[in-house]
């Protein structure tokens, strides 16, 4: 192994707290944007791909004529070119059992388009046996077998629950009144089998399977190959007495679709701001650890080493960060968040199997954009030491000169501060760059924790129309994990900037104990910092999360800002400082542990 090699694994082993932080950093921002950037295509293709295993119909052309399609009807249908299959059905919207109805007439067992599915019992035998949708389980009553039910006069005997691919919503359907009005609701979906009718009806419906479509019916060739071929088949049939619906008419596939929509918003906005924040982290971390190698970087140099292979050095590390975080990010995103979090989708649709077919396309971007800014920000800080001269980088760096803060210009504020808040706020001031760092980062962590209660807030709003209030529920988990997320976030920054306090100010600690100061005094002094710091970014994140949520709901196309509670801005705000106490008790240890011998032997 090489001896620079070594180096490079040195720094490594030597930094491994902040090696350790940007990885998990990263990890934990990957795996926000993997998981919540694939849900939308797991809905898509596991809905897909059940509906094609149930033939669900492409097309569906009503006859409002009360002679329905004939028999050369159907055969002109099955001849246009794109056709698959054609089959032709009685739908009639009644009262049934004393609710508003609709009855299917068509084969229970052996239908060829939308396949029904035995959920329970058997399929009917005879003329006075039927089977019940299972989505009228839980709009009207709950039906059971074996109970019986008056449709058209007669009394039947439910033999049986089915799911049809075409009644996949949870919600409300329209109910078609005689007098045409559809200010009502479906309550109950029956099917009688065509076998064992008393008398012949008229086909009212004609259930159109394409061939050769795209697999994703989502997909935006889908939609355009179903209009094609549709207007192919109204060149045949006319337009007179008939209406043409595709698969966007179908109640499941519309809210789907407008659902993908939300979560896809949720999916782009939200992990921009975990981006940003880990961009931050990256930045002060390395811009540290750059500083505090100087005089390595000097002697480097003075032994001839080339300013690239000095630059590779620190690059491969924030590299080898990117690669870790960035891999086992990829692996979580698709792993854990879609499996925790597509259950909700039961809210709203009787799921399917989640689709095993991932998308990694936004995990990936986001995995490239938070490398190429990691190394960009690394590069650029070791170019600007690689500029000086060995002599310059092997002497310590001056450090900064003090001046007047401006609390110290306000003369009624500063001389009733003590001691050791007067040092506390000339420590803050003076590095400037460290305290927007701070600011910064625990003002996104604020934003996104506020943003993920606001969320919740408005899921849970009582004001919202009864589909809209289901699409709510089911991102109540999204806004749960959206705050898990959040405060996982926060700990890490929160950590990171503390442990690396620490680590810089080793002879000060050191110092302050010789003088006689108790642990728990000197974990004051350097915590304290970190403390008004974080408040300041609380104070800041919360407007920044009130932008957010103003942003992100505009695009939802449900709830305001005005939905959010007060007790949200409350404990986003405590949530945030309780971690910023956790972190602190969880670093107590490291300042016990400080050798007050060796750091007062180091040269700053």
């Amino acid at each position: 192994m090489s001896a620079y090699f070594k180096t490079v694994l040195r720094t490594i082993k030597n930094n491994v707290g902040r090696f350790v932080a940007i990885t998990s950093i990263i990890l934990l921002g990957i795996a926000f944007v993997t998981g919540l950037g694939t849900l939308s295509y797991k809905i898509e293709i596991s809905l897909s791909d059940y509906w094609q295993e149930h033939n669900f119909c492409d097309a569906i052309i009503k006859n409002a004529s009360p002679f329905g399609f004939s028999a050369n009807d159907i055969e002109d249908v099955k001849q246009v070119d794109g056709v698959e299959e054609v089959q032709a059905i009685t739908s009639l919207d009644m009262k049934i059992d004393g609710g508003n109805g609709r009855l299917y007439i068509l084969p229970t067992e052996n239908g060829k388009v939308n396949k029904l599915k035995l959920v329970d019992g058997r399929y009917p035998q005879s003329a006075d046996e039927i089977v019940v949708e299972q989505s009228s389980i839980t709009i009207n009553k709950e039906y059971k077998l074996n109970d019986e039910i008056t449709v058209w006069g007669q009394s039947k005997k439910i033999v049986g629950i089915v799911k049809s691919p075409l009644h996949m919503f949870k919600g409300e359907e329209p109910f078609f009144d005689v007098d045409g009005s559809t200010d009502k609701n479906l309550e109950i979906i029956v099917y009688v089998d065509e076998s064992y009718f008393a008398m012949p009806m008229p086909k009212t419906d004609l259930w159109v399977k394409f061939e050769n479509m795209p697999s994703n019916l989502f997909d935006g060739k889908y939609i355009d190959d179903s209009n094609r071929i549709l207007q192919n088949v109204k060149a045949q049939l006319g337009e007179e007495n008939l209406v043409y619906l595709t698969a966007e008419e179908n109640v499941a596939y519309a809210v789907a679709k407008s659902y993908n929509k939300k979560v896809d918003v949720i999916a782009l906005i939200f992990p921009l701001f975990f981006i940003i924040v880990a961009a931050l982290v990256v930045l002060t971390t390395m811009s540290r650890l750059i500083e505090e190698e100087r005089s390595a970087i000097g002697c480097y140099k003075t032994l001839g080493v080339s300013n690239g292979k000095i630059a590779f050095k620190y690059i491969s590390f924030s590299l080898l960060c990117c690669i870790l975080g960035g891999g086992l990010g990829l692996g979580v995103g698709v792993a854990a968040l879609p499996h925790a979090i597509y259950p909700t989708f039961r809210v709203l649709f009787f799921i399917p199997p989640m689709s095993t077919s991932a998308d990694l396309l936004m995990g990936l971007v986001a995995t490239a954009a938070i490398m190429l800014a990691t190394m960009g920000v690394t590069a650029y800080l070791i170019a600007k030491d690689n500029r000086l001269q060995p002599a310059q980088l092997l002497r310590p760096k001056a450090p900064k000169a003090g001046k007047k803060i401006f609390l110290e210009r306000i003369p009624f504020i500063w001389k009733h501060l003590s001691f050791k808040y007067k040092s506390t706020y000339r420590n803050i001031f003076r590095y400037v760059k460290h305290l927007l760092m701070t600011v910064f980062s625990v003002a996104g962590s604020t934003a996104l924790v506020l943003a993920g209660f606001g969320l919740l807030d408005v899921s849970r709003s009582d004001g919202l129309a009864f589909d809209v209030s289901m699409v709510a529920d089911s991102m109540s988990l999204i806004a749960a994990v959206i705050i898990v997320f959040a405060v996982a976030l926060c700990i890490l920054v929160i950590f990171n900037l503390t442990n690396m306090n620490i680590g810089e100010r080793k002879r000060e600690i050191a110092t302050l104990k010789v003088l006689g100061y108790r642990d728990f005094e000197v974990s004051g002094y350097i915590f304290r910092e970190i403390f008004v710091m974080a408040v300041f970014g609380v104070i800041i994140g919360l407007p920044l999360g009130y932008g957010l949520m103003a942003f992100v709901f505009e695009y939802l196309d449900f709830g305001s800002v005005y939905d959010v509670k007060f007790l949200s801005y409350v404990f986003a705000s405590l949530l945030v400082v309780v971690v910023i106490g956790v972190v602190d008790w969880m670093l107590h240890y490291k300042i016990k542990k400080i050798n007050m011998t060796e750091s007062l032997k180091t040269v700053e």
